[in-house]
């Protein structure tokens, strides 16, 4: 018996005969038993063909995950299942189908371009082949010469094509997605994604590159609906030999946010880190907000880009799920950070993007005062993998993985920024438990090196000679600080009364009190500093929103749940039910001059 079975296995057509019939057997099985909920498994940003499920740790996420690969998946007794991509998908799309069917709303199922798969089911609307260009971006490209890299926003199966004109020039586009897959996995009936439009100006450093000695501040996008061409924001991304700032911050896209001291904690928690330069992502604020935002317009040490990522146009009759603002899932973040990646490439070393509640901290947990550059530094000195053992593998980007955090603070009740204060840093709770690559975890990317990013880590890198570096816990991490004790951190070891934070609250306290002396003592720039409906430094009592807007986000959020089974649920739908603050009390930049729509 043993004989015939190797026999089996010595013969190469046996072998291949062995491979198909296990391949059909975990094809038939995928399909009898795949889940609506998925995570998706990477490395190096490459997709590969199984989806992983743990129903246990996805409904302990409240925030959008990137799933760890299967290596990094904790040994624990949880429900798992194993399924072909392609069958999934195909499943949804039946099931889709047929529920639609039932109730009498069948649509067709739209292709989707070769970049761009699996299929899946879109319902199609009037607007449905609208393209929302935001930013044309030049680039280095990876092996030498020029190229142009636009961030759009369009829905999934869009076939339109386009070009861009910068002076004579004429450029074709091909396009992309940004999150890879369309929809995103982790929000199926968000159909409106971002996509690239990318395209080649010369395709090597030796060519010259036919472009005006100064570029115009804007190109131009032809709309064949229309025969127009049409005016659209062109910066200048060409990577340079030397950069003006070490450390750029992108801010995420601050939409129906309230809660203005967040501002001065986010800014100079990263002036501490050493970032120079930060760019604002501003979809809507309160005037409070707006105007800690000017204080630091205004400061001579950094550069503020502020950014308008507002709402897209919309036309008549565009209500409910024909408003492309509702089918586009939190603002289109993941397309937002990626725009700023772009724009950082010509002006920083290194850029991250992070959030207003988060600090990446060395910790120093063994003395010392080591920085963030330091730990950078040091990995960047090394090459870190071999690839096939030919390609040096080198830094591309640098991941923090997080721990939740808790500060008790008054931020709250406080009704004036003379009043904010960051004492409450020096004694800190964090939870013992360091979540796992791609859970809320941040990076700090080398911005010509990335291809696609997501919020949490990197879909893909301009080329395989790039990769990620995971900063080891004990030495940094994220601290994500929520406003009240998370239940994470009522039912995890917790690190209690730490000085993790203790000397830089310090110097963050110094800095900001300065900064807002300046402006106190200072007429001039007092008068300067206007909020969008005349809110001013030298008014007494500030309103202080943000707990009650946050509240009331929370509550649209759960009447939200209800309907997220069938349509794509996004916040833009809690603007209109809103009582602290009306959608005319908000500042909001522009849509019409924010994006071009063809």
């Amino acid at each position: 018996m043993k004989g015939f079975i190797g026999s089996l296995f010595r013969s190469r057509v046996s072998q291949v005969i062995l491979a198909l019939s296990l391949l059909g057997s975990v094809y038939l099985l995928a399909v009898g038993r795949f889940s609506d909920t998925s995570a998706l498994q990477w490395q190096r940003g490459h997709f590969y063909g199984a989806y992983f499920v743990d129903d246990r740790r996805l409904q302990s996420i409240d925030e959008t995950p990137v799933p760890p690969s299967l290596a990094e998946q904790p040994k624990q007794e949880t429900k798992k299942r194993y399924y072909s991509h392609k069958s999934f998908y195909a499943q949804r799309a039946r099931e889709r189908q047929q529920k639609l069917q039932r109730d009498g709303r069948a649509t067709t199922t739209t292709a989707v371009s070769p970049a761009v798969s699996p299929r899946r089911t879109v319902n199609k609307t009037e607007n449905s082949d609208t393209i929302f260009f935001h930013t044309a971006v030049l680039i280095t490209q990876p092996k030498g010469g020029v190229g142009i890299r636009i961030t759009s926003l369009q829905e999934c199966g869009n076939k339109r094509t386009t070009k861009l004109r910068i002076g004579e020039l004429q450029i074709p586009l091909r396009k992309t997605t940004v999150h890879k897959l369309c929809p995103w996995f982790f929000a199926p009936h968000c159909s409106l994604v971002g996509y690239y439009a990318t395209g080649a100006i010369t395709s090597n450093a030796e060519q010259p590159v036919p472009l005006p000695p100064h570029l115009p501040e804007f190109a131009e996008i032809y709309d064949n609906r229309r025969d127009q061409w049409k005016p659209l924001q062109l910066i200048d991304g060409r990577s340079a030999p030397a950069h003006s700032h070490r450390l750029a911050v992108c801010l995420q896209p601050m939409y129906l946010m309230a809660d203005w001291p967040l501002i001065p904690n986010f800014f100079e928690t990263w002036i501490g880190n050493g970032a120079t330069i930060f760019y604002i992502y501003v979809h809507s604020i309160s005037e409070e907000v707006d105007l800690m935002i000017k204080l630091y317009e205004a400061q001579k040490d950094i550069e503020v880009v502020r950014v308008n990522w507002p709402a897209v146009p919309t036309g008549k009759g565009d209500e409910d799920d024909h408003n492309p603002n509702n089918r586009m899932y939190r603002t289109e973040v993941a397309t937002a950070v990626n725009d700023c990646i772009l724009r950082s490439r010509a002006t920083a070393d290194l850029v991250v993007s992070s959030d207003l509640d988060e600090i990446i901290a060395p910790l120093n947990l063994k003395g010392g005062k080591e920085t963030l550059f330091d730990i950078i530094d040091d990995h960047r000195k090394v090459q870190t993998k071999k690839l096939r053992g030919k390609v040096e593998n080198l830094p591309g980007a640098f991941l923090f993985r997080q721990s939740f955090a808790y500060a008790e603070n008054n931020w709250f009740s406080i009704s004036h920024p003379s009043q904010l204060s960051f004492d409450h840093y020096r004694s800190v709770d964090y939870e013992t438990k360091v979540w796992q690559r791609g859970y809320r975890s941040k990076v700090i990317y080398v911005p010509d090196r990335v291809f696609r990013a997501h919020v949490h880590d990197v879909i893909a890198f301009e080329n395989r000679r790039w990769t990620t570096v995971v900063i080891d816990s004990d030495r940094a991490r994220v601290l994500h600080f929520r406003q009240v004790n998370s239940k994470w951190m009522a039912r995890e070891n917790v690190t209690g009364d730490s000085a993790v934070l203790q000397a830089a609250a310090a110097g963050w306290q110094a800095s900001y009190a300065a900064r807002l002396d300046a402006v106190m003592k200072s007429e001039t720039v007092n008068s300067q500093l206007v909020g969008a409906f005349n809110l001013t430094f030298s008014k007494p009592e500030w309103p202080n929103l943000g707990e009650q807007v946050l509240s009331e986000i929370e509550s649209c959020r759960e009447k939200n749940d209800e309907i997220k089974k069938d349509r794509c649920v996004t916040e833009w739908r809690c603007r209109s039910q809103m009582e602290t603050l009306r959608p005319g009390q908000w500042v909001e930049p522009d849509s019409d001059a924010a994006w071009t729509v063809i």
